[in-house]
């Protein structure tokens, strides 16, 4: 059967999950997972941001889980930061010291720009956007950030499939296959996939729990017959 051997898109109390990192990365050992990421959101979400004194800690408690369960599996610091217009993001100054870097449009932010604000009012339910500047504002600012992934495409607004599917391709930027947010449907996958897209399965984990659970990403990805080549993460 596939699975996972990693699970890099995981939240906890630091931003708006249940448990603590170090219950997160226990669940990922139980799991038999061989790296996992606490990648909470960026500090630009009115929400769920993780900033000052509260990501400071943030970035402590991680550290010290890195070193001692550094014999046991591999523990990455990450973010989920938030896209705030084309070519802007939240992430902070010393963001390459992040293991794990991902970018993702929410609805809980303030857009700096026109284009922006209409995927914001369309995520709700106010308005429309325009699909081709999302993916283009998604990619410029995955290439000047130096993001690895971003999460759950589409899921608030419309994007250009084809134009973030070749674009990520180009830049070596993964698309997520979110499994608490199923946007994609098989023949998504299959197109993208064909355009020069590669994945990684992420189960964006709120509860410690469901750390590594994506039976449903899986299934899709079998579905649309993508292999462990297309899947950074995905062991046949």
């Amino acid at each position: 059967m596939p699975y996972i051997n990693a699970d890099l898109h995981t939240h906890t109390r630091y931003s708006h999950g249940t448990g603590t990192p170090e219950q997160n990365v226990q669940a990922a050992i139980a799991r038999g997972l061989l790296s996992v990421a606490v990648s909470e959101h960026g500090p630009g979400h009115l929400f769920y941001g993780v900033r000052g004194d509260k990501l400071s800690a943030f970035r402590a408690d991680m550290l010290r889980l890195k070193a001692a369960y550094a014999d046991r599996i591999d523990v990455r610091l990450g973010m989920e930061c938030n896209l705030l217009g084309r070519g802007v993001c939240d992430l902070p100054d010393d963001y390459a010291s992040y293991d794990v870097r991902i970018l993702g449009f929410h609805k809980g932010v303030w857009p700096r720009d026109g284009g922006t604000a209409r995927a914001l009012l369309e995520s709700l339910h106010l308005g429309r956007c325009d699909p081709l500047f999302l993916a283009d504002a998604l990619l410029c600012t995955a290439e000047k950030y130096r993001i690895q992934l971003i999460s759950h495409p589409a899921l608030y607004a419309n994007v250009d499939l084809e134009t973030l599917a070749r674009g990520a391709g180009q830049l070596g930027v993964l698309l997520e296959i979110n499994n608490s947010h199923p946007v994609w449907d098989a023949d998504a996958l299959r197109r993208a996939a064909a355009l020069g897209a590669r994945f990684i399965i992420g189960s964006d984990a709120h509860k410690p729990e469901n750390v590594g659970r994506v039976d449903h990403a899986l299934a899709l990805a079998q579905q649309a017959g993508l292999t462990g080549e297309q899947i950074e993460n995905y062991v046949e």
